[in-house]
């Protein structure tokens, strides 16, 4: 299939991708950067000890804030003093790496950052496509140095590696943390009314639902100002789950990640759109739904207003300051599944990630993928988990119940849920970068529909057919 670069990408880089990155490789290190020539003695991993190198970081602030990487850089240093960092925080990185990709210096660039350009997963795509990104392939085969035995990939949790977005077969993202997506509750709500906190097929879980009703309490929120926060519990997950129950989630899957076949109109989506729908319809979401912000719909359960909130692993971390001390979040997957036996699919994810620019010296690119390395030490992996909420990557870990009782409450309730149930943990991407903008109308139309349909006031198929219409003349115009 014939892959197209973003608009955005095209109109920036067309002249440049031709003429020459301006910056280069800064073979005079005119840009501040070590150059790849050395001499003398060597680290273990082979890399010179008397050749200084800054690596420059985009650090987007987020709902983890910053103590783990300052941590971990802290550590880094120590082991490797040549090696300094020249860090540019900002909750508005997004826009900030947007603004430098469009200049298109890599001198000016940052080595590593860790958060997507405001296209998201389509603009890792196309910079991947255009030969801005450098693959991090050879550390999943490479061993950590705090386990010499075993490679990043025999170590990382089940169902991590296949969840890194990839590009013509190679891995253009890296992560230290993993992240799952559900519905997190009020545990000591739950005790005391007796609900249902683990139901295991569809039919226990809009039980609970109506249990919780009857109680005078709202049982699902989410923000309607940012409404894809819906998709942390009744994402794509939700579809490929049912797929699986007809056996057929790996071709779907696939479809999926290419574009290939009916999307929005696909058995599976309008099955899962009018579960929704449904629900809507049974008032199990809150009327004043559409004006929450992410914080205040997660400040609904804090404060009994809401039983559950559709969000991520971050949520303890990102309310700690306006949560009581004695709360503790529970955790709790959507089954769409029938029968109890049947496999139960968890929106899953990385955080905490990088990316690499490639335009860089291969010194300062062999540099940051050391320190990647270095974030997967389990020393970094417990202060990141006990620091920032951050769930760990090394199931080393996560199999160490000592170290486990250290993690927040809701990492805890995660881990001890995805073990109970055996749960599939996997991460929604696509592999197709599509330009045409038919696709951001098709993506726009879903979005702006989903708090009706959650509400039960918008019946999701002629919303279904408009945008399907739009994503396959996107699609269409990509085989042209």
């Amino acid at each position: 299939m014939k892959r197209l670069t973003s608009l955005s990408l095209a109109v920036v880089l067309s002249g440049s991708l031709l003429a020459g990155c301006a910056g280069g490789s800064d073979p005079k290190n005119e840009g501040g950067q070590a150059s790849p020539q050395s001499s003398g003695e060597v680290y273990e991993n082979g890399l010179p000890k008397n050749e200084k190198v800054t690596l420059k970081v985009g650090f987007f602030m987020g709902g983890y804030g910053r103590e783990w990487f300052d941590y971990a850089v802290k550590s880094f240093k120590e082991k490797y003093p040549n090696v300094s960092f020249d860090v540019t925080a900002s909750a508005d990185m997004k826009n900030m790496i947007q603004t430098k990709v469009s200049a298109n210096n890599d001198a000016d660039m940052f080595d590593i950052f860790n958060t997507t350009p405001p296209a998201g997963a389509q603009g890792i795509v196309s910079l991947a496509e255009a030969g801005k990104l450098e693959p991090w392939d050879e550390l999943f085969d490479k061993k950590l140095p705090d386990a010499p035995d075993k490679t990043v990939k025999e170590l990382i949790l089940p169902g991590m590696y296949e969840s890194f977005t990839r590009v013509n077969g190679k891995v253009y993202e890296f992560a230290s943390s993993s992240s799952f997506g559900g519905l997190f509750y009020n545990k000591t709500l739950f005790e005391k009314n007796g609900w249902n906190q683990n139901p295991k097929t569809w039919s226990e879980f809009t039980k609970l639902l109506a249990d919780i009703k009857a109680a005078g309490i709202a049982p699902i929120t989410f923000p309607g100002v940012h409404p894809n926060y819906y998709d942390w519990a009744f994402g794509p997950a939700k579809m490929f789950e049912l797929a699986d129950m007809k056996g057929g989630a790996d071709k779907f899957i696939e479809n999926y990640k290419t574009y290939t076949g009916p999307q929005y109109l696909s058995e599976e989506s309008i099955e899962h759109w009018n579960r929704l729908y449904e629900l809507g319809k049974q008032g199990y979401f809150p009327e004043g739904l559409p004006a929450l912000t992410h914080t205040q719909s997660q400040m609904q359960v804090i404060q009994g207003q809401a039983a559950m909130v559709s969000t991520g692993s971050h949520v303890e971390n990102e309310m700690k300051k306006t949560t009581p001390a004695d709360f503790k979040w529970g955790y709790m997957a959507v089954p769409f599944r029938d029968k109890a036996d049947q496999k139960l699919w968890v929106r899953s994810g990385i955080t905490n990630f990088l990316y690499l620019w490639s335009g860089k010296p291969d010194l300062n690119k062999k540099w940051s993928k050391e320190f990647a390395l270095w974030l997967l030490t389990l020393e970094n992996q417990q202060f990141a988990a006990e620091k920032s909420g951050a769930l760990p990557m090394r199931k080393d870990l996560t199999d160490d119940s000592s170290k486990v009782l250290k993690l927040s409450s809701s990492a805890q309730a995660i881990l001890n849920y995805i073990k109970e149930n055996d749960a599939r943990a996997y991460k929604a991407h696509r592999t197709v970068s599509i330009s045409d903008p038919n696709l951001a109308k098709a993506v726009k139309i879903v979005e702006e529909a989903t708090v009706k349909i959650v509400l039960g006031k918008q019946d999701p198929k002629p919303i279904l057919e408009e945008a399907e219409a739009l994503l396959q003349k996107a699609v269409a115009a990509q085989k042209k």
